[in-house]
């Protein structure tokens, strides 16, 4: 007898060896042709319409729209006049009429205004920060569901594959050419198809829950994601880092921040009021003239400018720890992104072709005797796992592709086709 020598996991093992080196021959980029990287114009439009209508999407909107309605309060005069009518009945009666007024007199509304418009840079970043997080979280969710689905159909084809071996199996027991063991066996490996393929779609259907979770509504079709998976070109970590939105948001709010200890500094000098009033005394014209200076002597308003001093501390600390976060996360990704492409150009190349040919042959073999039920159900399984194990490391791939522009906020150029 024959056997034929085949191993799928030890080949697909293999891809990760070799990794290491393509890397160091293939360079930042894997090459792929434009046509092939075309992004599928339904895919965009996806996208667009879920954002459209995403609460939390709305709900930053709504905090951005509040930000910009506090800025333009912020411009508005921080004191209003007061009318003052006085009427006193004596030897001699007095009516007066008079204005107070509250004079900015260290320009805390400069302050309040520059704090609040980089407090409304801050939420146009926060906004822009849960666009990017939730196209990263639809984009995931589209990939994993797609992943599934094709992990779905590879289950019902190994199902096919099994009854169909089963089939061949009963007329060769008839023909007396398989014993009972190896019937047992064929049955027991279709059972072992069914249970795997139910599995399969129950992960599919925990995969559309989660993309109904983001998208809001059950749809008869999904769209796909590109047939090819997008190079990693070379990049400038730093422009990147600078163009997220989380950092642009604290860089706001640093600024902000700095506005609003200069307010507490001017809040500790008091604002003097001037009063005019005019109106008659008995017979006699009456006008006075009125200056008023709060006495800071009780609270001087210390505690609240070193109270912003120490907000400002911490903000500029967390925009420095978020800095070196994006950083080390930008660079993991792209890392861990192009050693998995290298891996899937070797699987493309070399281990795909070779496994859609040994499926016949290994069929032939044990048809014609060649190859014992046990080998042949061990080698089937072999190279329908190492099938599975490619659409699972697709499925990785995808995902750290969409990592990568999680970290570098580069959702819209990559759906706009300039990336």
């Amino acid at each position: 007898m024959r056997l034929l020598t085949f191993c799928g996991s030890a080949l697909f093992a293999s891809l990760l060896v070799n990794v290491a080196h393509a890397a160091d021959t293939k360079g930042i980029t894997a090459a792929s042709s434009p046509g092939e990287r075309r992004m599928p114009p339904a895919l965009p439009a996806f996208v667009r319409t879920v954002m459209e209508s995403n609460p939390r999407l709305l709900a930053a909107r709504s905090a951005f729209d509040a930000a910009q309605a506090r800025t333009r309060a912020a411009r508005r005069p921080l004191y209003n006049p007061a009318l003052k009518l006085d009427v006193e009945t004596a030897e001699a009666d007095t009516a007066s009429l008079g204005i107070t007024q509250t004079i900015d007199w260290t320009d805390k509304r400069g302050a309040r205004e520059g704090a609040a418009a980089f407090e409304a840079q801050a939420a146009d970043a926060e906004f822009d920060a849960t666009r990017q997080s939730l196209i990263g979280e639809l984009l995931s969710a589209l990939g994993r569901y797609h992943s599934t689905d094709a992990l779905e159909q590879l289950a019902r084809e190994r199902a096919e594959v099994m009854q169909r071996f089963l089939t061949l199996a009963e007329k060769r027991r008839q023909a007396g050419d398989l014993n009972q063991v190896e019937l047992d066996l064929a049955r027991l490996a279709r059972t072992r198809s069914l249970l795997q393929q139910a599995q399969a779609s129950s992960e599919r259907t925990v995969a559309e829950e989660a993309l109904v979770a983001v998208t809001g509504k059950l749809r008869r079709e999904w769209p796909p994601l590109p047939e090819r998976l997008p190079e990693l070109v070379s990049f400038d970590a730093d422009a990147l880092l600078e163009a997220l939105p989380e950092v642009r948001a604290l860089r706001a709010r640093i600024v902000a921040a700095q506005s609003t200890v200069t307010l507490r500094q001017r809040e500790q000098r008091p604002d003097p009021m001037l009063g005019l009033r005019g109106g008659r005394e008995g017979s006699d014209r009456l006008v006075g003239l009125t200056l008023s200076i709060p006495l800071f002597v009780r609270n001087n308003f210390h505690a609240e400018t070193e109270a912003a001093n120490a907000a400002l501390i911490e903000t500029e600390q967390a925009r420095q720890d978020v800095y070196r976060r994006s950083q080390a996360r930008l660079l993991s990704t792209a890392q861990r992104y192009q050693m998995a492409l290298n891996a899937w150009a070797v699987w493309e190349s070399s281990g795909q072709p070779s496994l859609r040919s040994q499926l016949g042959l290994l069929e032939r073999l044990w048809q014609a005797g060649e190859l014992s039920t046990t080998d042949y159900l061990l080698q089937l399984n072999q190279n329908l796992e190492t099938q599975g194990s490619a659409l699972e490391l697709r499925d990785r791939l995808w995902g750290s592709w969409f990592d990568w522009l999680a970290a570098s906020g580069q959702f819209e150029p990559w759906l706009t086709g300039s990336l």
